[in-house]
């Protein structure tokens, strides 16, 4: 009997003006979480999630890890992942989403060296990284004193954060022992990396998939196939998944109309930005721009829809 692929979900984040953390944090996040469930999700940022109890499985894109108290995980964003504690138990994690594209800005325009951002970017998303604290004290300790600044807000805890958040960059890339001569297409991972940026700078034109498997230096076939193994999700999918994430920015921050915000993230029609927003979020785009949920920093968590059926 052939196993069924799980489906997707998007989670969709947003992180107020001047942070670079959405912390999610305290005893509403100790829960009963679903045992055999038949979705995985992902988010629009990455997440770095903090086990304090429970045991339970972790399954990561195609992997499956067995978490416990201690467990940290750093999910890359638009990763596919989902956990599940064991039948009839409740786990406690708490979890924090990273602005890591504003926290690399902020390394290149204060290094004495030339950093390779792109380069860095995609060695910090190729992969997910399950471990124990005890297995890597140094980020450990970093990750947790994050959260702390995250809970308490002291003085000065965003220019505290910033510090924190560049020294956590740094020692994931040291983890992933990134060197400056490393081959960079090194994985499957890498392979595709130019496609993603591809994408995530011109979602507002036309993308036709022989353009991204051109940038990649591979046939379009091949494309596909390894685009599908590494996002577990189709090319496409994911310029959708771009174009509803910008677009879901600007119904926030600007007063353009629907017509023009269609045009605006590469829908050639307001008609068929409707109807892949709604099997994004579940809703039209008016309806999300007018719900207060989406001006209070937290995940919306009712707003969420299977991701199927794109055109």
């Amino acid at each position: 009997m052939v196993k069924k692929k799980p489906k997707l979900e998007f989670r969709y984040y947003e992180i107020e003006p001047n942070e670079q953390v959405l912390a999610l944090l305290g005893e509403n996040w100790r829960r009963s979480y679903g045992k055999d469930i038949d979705k995985l999700h992902f988010h629009n940022y990455m997440e770095v999630e903090i086990c304090y109890e429970g045991h339970g499985e972790s399954i990561l894109r195609n992997s499956v890890k067995i978490f416990e108290k201690g467990s940290i995980i750093i999910v890359p964003p638009n990763y596919p992942h989902s956990n599940s504690a064991d039948f009839g138990t409740t786990a406690y994690w708490e979890w924090l989403y990273l602005d890591i594209d504003s926290v690399l800005q902020d390394m290149k325009e204060l290094s004495f060296s030339k950093l390779d951002i792109s380069y860095m970017r995609n060695a910090l998303y190729e992969s997910a990284l399950f471990f124990h604290q005890d297995e890597y004290r140094k980020i450990s300790n970093i990750i947790l004193k994050i959260r702390d600044e995250c809970d308490r807000k002291a003085y000065m805890y965003r220019e505290s954060l910033k510090g924190l958040l560049q020294s956590f960059v740094v020692e994931l890339l040291r983890i992933r022992n990134v060197q400056e001569d490393m081959p960079k297409k090194s994985s499957r991972n890498f392979q595709i990396a130019p496609a993603l940026s591809y994408v995530k700078e011109h979602y507002n034109e036309e993308i036709k998939i022989q353009n991204l498997a051109e940038v990649c230096g591979i046939s379009e076939t091949h494309f596909r196939r390894i685009f599908q193994e590494c996002m577990n999700m189709g090319s496409n999918d994911y310029i959708n998944v771009i174009r509803i994430q910008e677009a879901s920015k600007l119904l926030l921050k600007s007063f353009a109309t629907m017509e023009e915000i269609a045009f605006q993230v590469g829908y050639g029609d307001v008609s068929t930005f409707t109807r892949n927003f709604k099997k994004m979020f579940g809703m039209t785009p008016y309806q999300w721009k007018r719900s207060p949920d989406n001006y209070s920093g937290h995940m919306l968590d009712s707003k969420v829809s299977v991701l199927r059926g794109w055109e």
